[in-house]
């Protein structure tokens, strides 16, 4: 393999920065966020602890009733897992999530995970989604040696169910690490063993503010901390050790960055700088240039961790994004086109979030809605509500984001 000091060798990590300053709304849900004092949660070895028992007391949090409502539902148990499947209830999936929720291994699904499930299995997505969202035991009951075999047969059992729909594996947080360690054991699986018994790669992994290093060795964490309102470094790192049992925090399966990235899918990775996990991502980037993993990395430095299941409105671009997304790794051939270029225009968002705009449309009146799927049916409705026909494209200048995007190209 070539090395990327090699000046002729292509550098595979991509970073976009989204510098676009906070609505007031997010101001103001951040400040009620530090008024809850909800990074309490992490306060310490025994109060996580207690926290997290008093959470798994209560249990997983289901499909909320919107949820059940807009989407068809399915929960089963397989493995000892629980297990729902959600899909767009009238249109048929063309592409497959299987998502690993995070909550530091200790703590189960809360009801706003729900809000980017419905976003993925949009039928208004550029392609909607069929997301498998598993519930798996947590530490301290569990640990990753535990964990790691269940979620890998999940995986087989999801990717063997149609092999013409494309999957891929998404997390957050403590999940966005158990996708890597779950893609690594599926890679270390076909180096060893028979190719037609190992269940088909994925065709992507995406990592919401994953939880790279289960150390926090950093540096820059403890300087982070102060402005982070979700985590503290000392439960988290109580929670590490729980989860990796007689292994140690340090081990490639609760630390992946410590361990190959070589032949994973391409990997995208969502971050926000007021994050205290933010600084493993610096280090990921190092190991994909030894490794040469394709790994594109959207930093929105005005977000906190996994801000994009909030409800929230950079949550609901950044789930745009995301939606989009999935069609360029999944399905590229259901890519919204662009509606003044039907026949050779396509919408990249990885192309757009390169030069710098993640993949969305500019703020103002379009916002992400203008550049995404459904983008050209939400201009004529909003042209009709206030009798706007210029936004329509057939009486004058059209298009408020849509044409000056850079996120559209020819």
């Amino acid at each position: 393999m070539a090395s990327s000091a090699d000046p002729s060798y292509p550098d595979p990590v991509r970073w976009a920065v989204d510098d676009r300053s906070p609505t007031l709304y997010t101001r103001v849900y951040r400040a009620l966020m530090w008024a809850r004092r909800d990074k309490l949660a992490f306060e310490g070895a025994d109060h996580t602890l207690r926290v997290a028992r008093e959470q798994q007391a209560k249990g997983d949090a289901p499909p909320t009733r919107w949820t059940r409502w807009v989407r068809r539902v399915e929960e089963r148990r397989t493995d000892d897992l629980r297990v729902w499947t959600v899909a767009p209830r009238r249109s048929t999936p063309v592409a497959r999530v299987v998502y690993l929720h995070g909550g530091g291994y200790v703590h189960p699904l809360t009801a706003d995970y729900w809000r980017l499930v419905r976003a993925l299995t949009s039928a208004r997505a550029p392609a909607p989604a069929e997301v498998v969202v598993p519930a798996y035991p947590l530490a301290p009951d569990a640990t990753i040696d535990d964990v790691l075999p269940q979620l890998v047969r999940l995986y087989a059992e999801v990717a063997g169910a149609d092999p013409r729909v494309p999957l891929l594996l998404m997390g957050d947080s403590a999940g966005g690490a158990l996708v890597l360690v779950v893609a690594a054991a599926l890679r270390d699986a076909a180096e060893d063993g028979d190719a037609t018994t190992v269940p088909r790669a994925p065709v992507g992994l995406v990592l919401l503010s994953p939880w790279l290093d289960g150390t926090l060795d950093e540096d820059e964490v403890a300087d982070l901390e102060a402005s982070d309102p979700m985590l503290a470094e000392s439960g988290l790192r109580a929670a590490a050790s729980w989860w990796a049992g007689e292994r140690g925090p340090a081990d490639p399966l609760v630390s992946p960055v410590n361990g190959r990235v070589l032949d994973l899918p391409p990997t995208d990775v969502f971050t926000g700088a007021h994050d205290i996990l933010r600084p493993a991502i610096d280090r990921l980037a190092d190991v994909a240039r030894r490794d040469g993993l394709a790994l594109h990395v959207h930093e929105v430095p005005a977000m906190f961790h996994v801000w994009m299941t909030r409800a929230m409105p950079e949550a609901r671009r950044t789930r745009n994004e995301l939606a989009a997304l999935v069609a360029s790794r999944c399905a590229p051939e259901t890519r919204p086109k662009h509606p003044r270029n039907p026949g050779g225009a396509q919408w990249d968002p990885l192309g757009s979030a390169q030069r710098g705009v993640g993949g969305v449309g500019r703020r103002g009146r379009g916002g992400a809605r203008c550049c995404g799927g459904c983008g050209r049916r939400w201009r004529t409705a909003r042209a009709r509500w206030r009798g706007w026909r210029r936004a329509v494209g057939t009486t004058g200048p059209t298009s408020w984001r849509c044409r000056s995007s850079p996120g559209w190209r020819a």
